[in-house]
């Protein structure tokens, strides 16, 4: 006699929304290495035997909630060459501050959790693919300085951010001012 399939128990998405939400402060908080199932059910309300239910294991559980955040980019576009520069600086800031946190950060340059420090650097990959592809074509229109590394660009862009955050200095609009007026004599034509 054969046995039928185990049954599924649906998913109530405002279970995930807790957990991950609860996944997603401790990162901000405390930093990758304290994101645990013993650490999110905790935090969240959700007992360790529901989360691992649905998460085989920390990695997948830190995975789906950085993914939970990691929301599709949308690119504005009909900005000037520089107002796109000006965007990616305020969304990179916003990321760091809102999403992923700058213990985070600096856990990231220590890489202290190699998987989590993938999970991130490729969604900074992602979310960073259509300013790339933005800027290459406004080399390839003559809109900008042909020669201008666009990878080196980025880095730079971000790196200023993550350097500023973590210093602990503001990232207003009077400080994105600043760092087009130094930055943008290398894009301009």
């Amino acid at each position: 006699m054969t046995q039928a399939p185990p049954v599924r128990v649906p998913r109530h998405p405002e279970v995930d929304g807790r957990i991950f939400g609860a996944a997603l402060d401790i990162l901000r908080s405390r930093g990758p290495l304290a994101v645990s199932v013993e650490s999110v059910s905790a935090a969240s309300g959700v007992a360790k035997t529901t989360i691992y239910r649905r998460y085989e294991n920390r990695e997948s559980l830190l995975t789906a909630a950085i993914n939970s955040a990691a929301t599709s980019v949308v690119f504005p576009t009909g900005l000037t060459a520089q107002d796109s520069l000006r965007w990616v600086l305020r969304h990179a800031s916003d990321t760091i501050e809102n999403v992923v946190g700058r213990g985070t950060v600096a856990a990231v340059i220590m890489n202290e959790d190699p998987h989590f420090t993938q999970l991130l650097l490729g969604m900074i990959r992602g979310s960073t693919q259509a300013l790339r592809d933005d800027l290459r074509e406004r080399a390839r229109a003559g809109e900008i300085n042909r020669t201008v590394d666009i990878e080196l660009a980025m880095s730079i862009l971000l790196g200023v951010v993550v350097a500023e955050l973590i210093r602990g200095r503001t990232t207003d609009e009077a400080w994105v001012d600043s760092v087009l007026a130094l930055l943008w004599p290398a894009f301009a034509v």
